[in-house]
């Protein structure tokens, strides 16, 4: 077991949460804390994904069914939970949406993501990694059903929202095959990652960004601590994070004129409000809303 990986993927959701913090800096360290390392949190995860997919998905069957329960069900409950009250505030005239039309674009894009980022912007990587998961099905086991929608949703829409997405999972996929190698010639695995860094860099070849978040995973990835299994509250606070945000900050805004504050103010209450809508999905057991973590 990699109790590493928990680490790992808390971390990383907690950059993307920093993504939907709002606020007007536009540089200095806040607008790096807030903006630029965030980018980062996105990438870990889809090689986290690669990775545990290699070291124990792949070994087991049922995939669709697996998946299904643990990505696309809590992906359209979120995004469910998001839909419902803004079609409520529309009726009494209150549009609250500004990338999405209250009508069939709402159900198109809004809920299952056809051609654009849902209703519920974070969990675009849940459908891009639920739809890298059924391209895998296919070429296990040949399922020209999952063959024909997945040819249906590139036709008709974007197969996936962010290529690099599949990139960073496959890569994932290649560290665990070769895990054994880098943990015996770790260092000389950091020196090679740092220096695709600064290739990427100098040349400016647009992937730096994804070498780096490979180096963070190698760092990490064996490292041998005791950490606790956060993977349910991780997945809430990947899930809901955006939509409390979205709720709090009005609030927060009329009362913290300090924008210091309220980026803290903003962090404090996502963090307690995400950890109550854990403890009530625990508490009522609808964990299904979670994938049953």
């Amino acid at each position: 077991m990699y109790y590493s990986i928990e680490l790992i993927r808390l971390i990383s959701v907690i950059l993307i949460t920093f993504t939907h913090i709002r606020h007007n800096f536009t540089d200095g360290a806040m607008f790096v804390l807030l903006e630029q390392i965030p980018l980062y949190g996105t990438l870990i995860l889809s090689i986290i994904s690669g990775f545990l997919y290699s070291e124990i998905t792949s070994k087991k069957g049922g995939l669709v069914k697996k998946k299904t329960r643990s990505l696309l069900i809590p992906y359209l409950i979120a995004n469910i939970v998001v839909i419902i009250p803004v079609v409520i505030a529309h009726f009494f005239g209150i549009d609250v949406l500004n990338r999405l039309d209250v009508g069939i674009e709402l159900i198109t894009n809004g809920l299952f993501s056809i051609s654009a980022a849902p209703v519920n912007p974070p969990t675009y990587f849940i459908r891009d990694l639920f739809i890298i998961f059924m391209i895998v099905e296919v070429l296990r086991s040949r399922n020209y059903y999952l063959l024909v929608g997945l040819i249906g949703l590139a036709f008709f829409g974007e197969l996936l929202l962010r290529y690099d997405i599949l990139i960073l999972f496959l890569s994932g996929v290649v560290l665990s095959k070769v895990n054994g190698i880098h943990q015996e010639y770790f260092w000389w695995s950091v020196m090679i990652t740092v220096l695709g860094a600064a290739v990427c860099f100098w040349f400016q070849i647009p992937f730096e960004k994804h070498v780096l978040s490979i180096l963070f995973f190698i760092l990490l990835i064996n490292w041998k601590v005791g950490f606790m299994d956060v993977g349910g509250y991780s997945y809430t606070l990947h899930l809901y994070h955006s939509p409390v945000i979205v709720v709090l900050f009005p609030i927060l805004y009329a009362f913290i004129p300090n924008p210091y504050l309220l980026v803290v103010a903003q962090l404090v209450c996502v963090f307690i409000f995400v950890s109550l809508i854990f403890l009530l999905i625990r508490k009522f057991k609808l964990n299904v809303m979670i994938g049953g973590r």
